[in-house]
């Protein structure tokens, strides 16, 4: 049965209090939040009642709470979920926490507000990666833990999901009203991983999720993927807020929210996020015509929408809600068997609309992983975590990049040693050295460099780079450098910069090093690099390809700005191939005869701007007359394609700093 727990082993955990009461009655829309999730004394005690019970009586009542209690407490259950099929799945429950006192002890007085009572659904399969993290987004809320019960359902996982789960749940149970942790079998680790099959047996976990809010007697269900990273701590609260009280948010709002979600983030794709604007009849992805502005929060607001997926917010109060469901499917569906389109389908038919949230930045998801990503080593599902894994690396590196502003992606304070022991360990990924050039004065830059590689597994040198401001015209001239006769900047036709000399001195002496420790290959990085997915591996993997068809090669762009569109593909490749003109040296891998072919040249007596070398001394530069001034321009260059880094920043965009385009030009030397 793989990760569940055995009957046969000790309790993990004891129920030192009364859990949620269990009723099949449903919610109805009178009901007062201080009714619900609150003790059980409480409701029975209500003020005046003394006064209608005679003494026996309320001793009897007492005795028979006190039982109950008890019960509640020692007992423990089996959870049967109904499936389509005539067969079940069988879940061990674990509640972990049943934290319930009396409110106005906890909230200091009677007449204070009592924040409603949600309830938080979470599936976890093979979350092992994201779920420090993700765990962080829900401790981080400003909201009472002791309105909030969490239900997670872990299972088919071959990760360690429910290690860290259990380690998680132990240090936290006595915050939140009740903890609960369903653990089920492996009965679809050898399956496809999209299969009939799966989608079934994720609507039912759905489903299940959902039936177990509504019998809570909670105010609202939260239903949350565990890997969801929420960055806004007054997310769960702004959205509750929305929904219990919409008018006083939003004046435009109409009367009942009963579901919203807020807009997440992704960082991996410029066009997927938590909600479709529009379906088509089919049931399938519709784009409408303000999906961009919504999604890129052009324009800002509470919108109605197709579908929202991912995280979201169902108000329980609200009758309308009952009728929500991903199992069974809305009489007479004939969609497709997906879970999301089930669950829009049923709120079309029950008339509830579903409600985004823009109006701030709430926090991250990763872009789902497409087949074509996967490696082909081990089995399916191994694959498809591997690609998750890689993804939800680069989020990570990402949200340090586009909100430069905000705080990196951490993980619990409870979960920092397992998050730092799943990190690969440092290596040079078979490279006799990685360099990375970074000027001292700019301490930003190697500290999210140092992260970013940290987290990638990349064990870099840090090198201090030749700042321009150091450079003066005496200098210059003692170094024996000399400007290239008829050399002109292409775009501004200038002399070059101190900056653009010391960046080329910087790359010269990793060349000069290179020989001088007898290095065979060397990976140079730039510290304005923005990583793609996957990048250890796709580079592994481009190295293999370029010493099978281009053994003789020289150089590797890793990152370029590319001049021209006349390339083509090394035959026989699918990552390689042959460079034209080109810009920027952000990242480039070089063999040591490559390197012998540079310095032959003397390129100091004959200076040019680095990015402008490279192209000459692989013949491939659209200055003729520069071109002519180097002899043999042998050297054999391949790129990647696609590329594995891009600059951080363009010009143009926030935070984008150049430290070559902004210093002095040199003039005539």
């Amino acid at each position: 049965m793989g990760k569940h727990l055995k009957k046969s082993q000790p309790a993990t955990y004891s129920v030192k209090k009364p859990n949620i009461p269990s009723s099949t009655c449903p919610v109805n829309e009178t009901t007062q939040p201080s009714q619900l999730l609150t003790d059980q004394s409480t409701i029975i005690f209500s003020e005046g009642s003394m006064t209608r019970l005679s003494l026996k009586i309320s001793l009897i009542v007492l005795l028979c709470i006190a039982v109950r209690m008890i019960y509640s407490q020692t007992k423990s259950s089996m959870v049967t979920l109904g499936t389509s099929s005539n067969e079940s799945t069988t879940y061990e429950t674990v509640t972990v926490s049943g934290k319930q006192s009396h409110l106005d002890e906890v909230h200091g007085s009677d007449d204070r507000e009592i924040r409603p009572s949600v309830y938080v659904g979470i599936l976890v399969r093979n979350k092992a990666h994201s779920l420090p993290y993700f765990l962080r987004g829900l401790e981080m809320q400003a909201y009472p833990t002791d309105r909030i019960a969490l239900h997670f359902v872990c299972d088919n996982s071959i990760d360690n999901s429910l290690f860290v789960l259990d380690h998680w749940i132990d240090a936290v149970r006595d915050k939140y009203h009740q903890v609960t942790m369903d653990v089920g079998g492996d009965e679809l680790e050898q399956t496809t991983m999209w299969s009939k099959e799966h989608y079934e047996h994720v609507i039912q976990r759905r489903q299940y999720l959902l039936n177990s809010s509504r019998l809570s007697w909670a105010d609202f269900f939260f239903s949350i993927d565990a890997d969801v990273i929420l960055m806004n701590p007054n997310t769960l609260d702004h959205l509750v807020n929305v929904s219990w009280k919409p008018v006083e948010v939003d004046s435009g709002l109409a009367a009942d929210v009963s579901v919203i979600a807020p807009l997440i983030n992704c960082t991996t794709s410029e066009y997927y996020s938590n909600f479709w604007g529009a379906m088509t009849e089919e049931g399938y992805y519709k784009r409408s015509q303000n999906y961009f502005s919504i999604q890129r929060r052009q324009t800002v607001g509470i919108y109605s929408v197709a579908m929202v997926h991912s995280v979201y917010l169902v108000n329980l109060r609200h009758q309308i809600t009952q009728k929500l469901a991903y199992y069974p499917a809305p009489d007479n569906y004939a969609g497709p068997l997906d879970d999301l389109i089930i669950f829009a389908r049923s709120a079309q038919a029950a008339k509830v609309i579903f409600y985004l949230d823009n109006t701030r930045f709430y926090g991250y998801l990763p872009s789902p992983v497409e087949e074509g990503d996967m490696d082909g080593h081990g089995t399916l599902v191994e694959q498809w975590l591997r690609r998750e894994q890689e993804l939800f690396v680069h989020l990570r590196l990402q949200a340090l990049l586009d909100h430069e502003d905000r705080m990196r992606v951490l993980p619990s304070k409870h979960l920092e040693l397992l998050a730092e022991a799943q990190l690969p360990t440092p290596s040079k990924l078979g490279f006799d050295e990685v360099y990375f050039i970074n000027l001292l004065r700019r301490s930003d830059r190697r500290a999210k460099m140092e992260y970013f590689l940290d987290q990638l597994g990349i064990a870099a040198r840090h090198v201090t780079a030749v700042d321009g401001k150091d450079l003066n015209v005496d200098l210059i001239a003692n170094m024996g450098i000399k400007q290239l006769k008829g050399y002109a900047d292409p775009y501004h036709k200038r002399s070059l910069k101190f900056g653009e000399i010391g960046c080329f001195l910087s790359h010269f002496y990793l060349w000069q090093e290179m020989i001088e420790h007898g290095y065979q290959r060397i990976l140079i990085l730039e510290d304005d690099v923005r990583f793609a997915p996957a990048f250890v591996r796709n580079l592994a993997e481009l190295i293999v390809e370029a010493d099978t068809h281009v053994p003789e090669w020289d150089l590797i762009y890793v990152g370029r700005k590319r001049m021209s569109k006349n390339e083509t593909r090394v035959p026989h490749t699918t990552r390689l191939a042959y460079p034209d003109y080109t810009y920027w040296t952000l990242g480039y891998v070089l063999k040591r005869k490559g390197a012998e072919k540079l310095l032959a040249q003397e390129p100091l007596k004959k200076l040019v701007a680095v990015d402008e070398y490279l192209p000459i001394m692989f013949n491939r530069h659209p200055q003729r007359d520069w071109l002519e001034q180097f002899e043999p321009r042998n050297l054999i260059a391949l790129s990647a394609e696609p590329l594995l880094v891009e600059p951080q920043r363009y010009t143009g965009e926030q935070y984008y700093v150049s430290d070559t385009e902004d210093s002095e030009v040199l003039g005539s030397f």
